[in-house]
Order: structure tokens, then C-alpha cells, then sequence
């Protein structure tokens, strides 16, 4: 026990001494927000550090340009992987507004400091870098790829206005749907249209009309995105895009069905032609392990920061996590950056994350990761639980 407690003491001490380069690559990584699939000076900047500090990196892994695979001992094929996942795409209009300058930083963070004691013979550290989480699913493509087939768990944290070491993720699927009528003068002769808007706007009547009968834990909405050229000609052509989620995978895709019925009937009523877009990658719905959650916990409080009381359940949304959670431990934990009024995807949110407190949570947020993970390499034991529990052998998980 007083092994690991100087290692953790080290660990803590050595991340104390990266703190200005960290703070800098957050920093650097927040004034310049790319967005999804064109994060290229963030992932140049994430793979520098990580090369400085004894890491081999590997870029574009996944046919993804600006995704990368960052491991350590150098080149080691080592197992058990404890893999740190790194996200640094911004929010159009908001830049980093979902605080993922300080989820890039502290993951890179936890990885060096791990790496100042980490023996060999324990296991690997890998760092993820992964694209896209704004929507353009960068983790399912890197899963699609083998990339995960080589780790054992998968750690991150999560910027928020409250601090939750469990906090579930939606499963949710993208919709484009383009209706295709008739174009007509919409006061001398409409009765030769067939009006695409009109299928449009039945489409978000009778959706409206469905979630009478959808679970509570279900969401669907939308935006019109083309509702015509000019109010007196008829539209030929509307379309919308639409997001459909649920807590559960397999309701998800019932749910799913009767949307598209929704659509469908609107097409008959309109006389007009349905083309409907799924989205090729969807979102599973997260799987908390909560072996990760009872070892990250009193790591997280023996730096001085306790959770806030609240569900699980309580205003969650989606990401690609999910899917990492379906294929391997995962944890995924919330650390508040800001006070508990305040949204994510807002500009105040943005502001939070390049303020000093939420430099510190970062900080902060890498010495919880790189302690769990430590606990994990160095208690074999510890890492068999989790993966029981992953398997089925422990908690019930959805």
C-alpha cells in the first residue's frame, strides 16, 4: 500500500510540473477551435507533447487525417492497454463551448504522468486521439478500424457545470429527409403543385402527435433546413434533418420505425416523393462500468473534489462514447468547470473553459485519470473485476 501511495504522490507531482505546458496546449487548442474532421492543429499539438514526453505516435490511424494513436513504452505491444481518449473538435458559431481543449489537455496530461512511474512489466499506456465527437462519430470510425481491438479499458473526463462520475448518453440515430413536389404559382394555377413544405411540416405534426405515446426516456427533434424560394411558388423541394434518441438500443430502433412512418404518411398526404438520409454511424447508448466509477471516486476525492448530488439520468444527450462503452470498460466521468446554472454549448460555457478554474479542474480531472489508471495496472485484480462486470459477471447495466 505505500508503494502505490508514493507512486500516486509522484504521479501528482510530476503532472504539478507539466501544469504550464498543459495549461498552454488547452489554451492553444481553445483559441484556435476546429471543427469536426479538421482538427489538424489540435492533433499536431497533442501528438508534439506526447512525442516530447517518450511517446511513439502514429497520425492519420483510422483514414482519419487528423486522428492518432500515441503509445508508451514507445512502439510496445504490451497488454493490458489503459487507453486515455483525447477529443479537441469545437462547436460551429462556438468554438470550444463544449470544453474539449481541457478534455485533449487532461488526457495527455494523465498519460505522462502515468508514464513517470510506470513499469514495464505492468501493461501500456495509449493515447486516442479522436475526431469528430460533434457529431462526425470519429470513435465509431476508429472502432470500425480495429483501432480499440488492442485495449483493455478506455478513461476520459468530461467538462460540466456539475460533477458526475456516472452520467448516461442517449443512443441516437441522424435523419436528412427531402421531400420532392411539384412547383407551381402559388395564386394562379395552385392547383398544378404538389407542396413540398406541406410534407415537412406534417412530418413534425405527426411526430408531434407520437411522442403522446414515446418512453420518457426517448427524445426526438428537428429543423427545417429548406422550406422553399419565395411564398408565392409552391415548393417542389423541403427537407429537415431530424435526431432520434433513447436510452436503450433496442427501443431506439422500434422508435426509430414509427419516425419514419411519420415521414412516409406525410408523403402520401402531400402527393409528394420521400428521400430519406440515415446517417451511416449512430450512437449506442452509454454503459457505465461501475467498477472504473468505485475506483476513480476516491481518487477523485483524495484531490479535494466530491461528486453533486443528482440522477444519473438527469440531462443527458449523446456521444460516441457510447459506442467505446459497448466494446470495453469505459469510463466517461463529469467534472463541473463552472457553476451548476450554467449550460454546456453555450458562449459562457466556451468561457469557462479557458478560465483559471477550469484550468485547475483539468488539471485536476489528469491526476484522477492517471491515479485510476495506476490502480489498474498495478492491482491486476482490480482491472479482472472490471472486466467481469463488463462481461456480465457484475453490476446490471442497461
Amino acid at each position: 500500500m505505500q508503494d502505490i501511495e508514493r507512486l500516486k504522490i509522484k504521479i501528482c507531482d510530476h503532472i504539478d510540473n507539466l501544469a504550464p505546458e498543459l495549461i498552454e496546449l488547452s489554451r492553444t487548442i481553445h483559441g484556435q477551435p476546429e471543427l469536426a474532421f479538421e482538427e489538424t492543429k489540435a492533433s499536431h499539438c497533442l501528438s508534439s507533447f506526447l512525442k516530447k514526453h517518450g511517446f511513439s505516435c502514429q497520425p492519420g490511424v483510422g483514414e482519419m487525417p487528423t486522428a492518432f494513436i500515441a503509445g508508451y513504452p514507445p512502439h510496445s505491444t504490451k497488454r493490458p492497454t489503459v487507453a486515455f481518449l483525447a477529443e479537441y473538435d469545437a462547436l460551429p458559431n462556438l468554438g470550444h463551448a463544449c470544453g474539449h481543449n481541457l478534455i485533449a489537455a487532461a488526457s495527455a496530461g494523465a498519460a505522462v504522468g502515468l508514464c513517470s512511474c510506470l513499469f514495464e512489466q505492468w501493461g501500456r499506456i495509449a493515447v486516442l486521439g479522436t475526431p469528430a465527437e460533434e457529431g462526425g462519430g470519429g470513435k465509431i470510425k476508429l472502432i470500425n478500424k480495429g483501432l480499440f481491438n488492442n485495449l483493455d479499458v478506455a478513461l476520459m473526463f468530461h467538462p460540466d457545470s456539475k460533477t458526475q462520475l456516472v452520467k448516461r448518453a442517449l443512443a441516437m440515430v441522424a435523419l436528412e429527409v427531402n421531400f420532392h413536389g411539384q412547383a407551381a404559382h402559388a395564386a394562379a394555377a395552385p392547383h398544378e403543385g404538389r407542396n413540398a413544405l406541406d410534407a415537412v411540416i406534417m412530418s413534425f405534426n405527426n411526430i408531434n402527435s407520437l411522442r403522446q405515446q414515446i418512453r420518457d426516456d426517448a427524445r426526438i427533434h428537428g429543423i427545417i433546413t429548406h422550406g422553399g424560394e419565395a411564398p408565392n411558388i409552391i415548393p417542389h423541394f423541403a427537407a429537415a434533418r431530424f435526431m432520434v434518441r433513447a436510452l436503450d438500443n433496442t427501443y431506439l430502433q422500434q422508435l426509430l420505425a414509427r419516425v419514419i412512418d411519420c415521414f412516409k404518411a406525410a408523403a402520401q398526404a402531400s402527393c409528394t416523393r420521400l428521400e430519406l438520409k440515415q446517417d451511416e454511424l449512430s450512437y449506442a447508448a452509454f454503459k457505465p462500468n461501475y467498477g472504473l466509477v468505485e475506483l476513480f471516486r476516491p481518487n477523485l476525492k483524495s484531490l479535494g473534489l466530491r461528486e453533486t448530488p443528482g440522477s444519473e439520468l438527469a440531462n443527458i444527450g449523446s456521444s460516441d462514447i457510447g459506442n467505446v462503452s459497448r466494446l470495453l470498460p469505459s469510463l466517461h466521468a463529469n467534472i463541473a468547470i463552472c457553476p451548476a446554472d450554467l449550460s454546456i454549448h453555450t458562449p459562457e460555457f466556451a468561457n469557462a473553459a479557458i478560465s483559471d478554474f477550469g484550468q485547475r479542474r483539468m488539471l485536476l480531472a489528469a491526476k484522477a485519470l492517471s491515479l485510476t489508471a495506476l490502480d489498474l495496472l498495478y492491482y491486476p485484480e482490480c482491472l479482472k473485476g472490471v472486466k467481469q462486470e463488463f462481461e456480465g459477471g457484475g453490476h446490471n447495466t442497461l
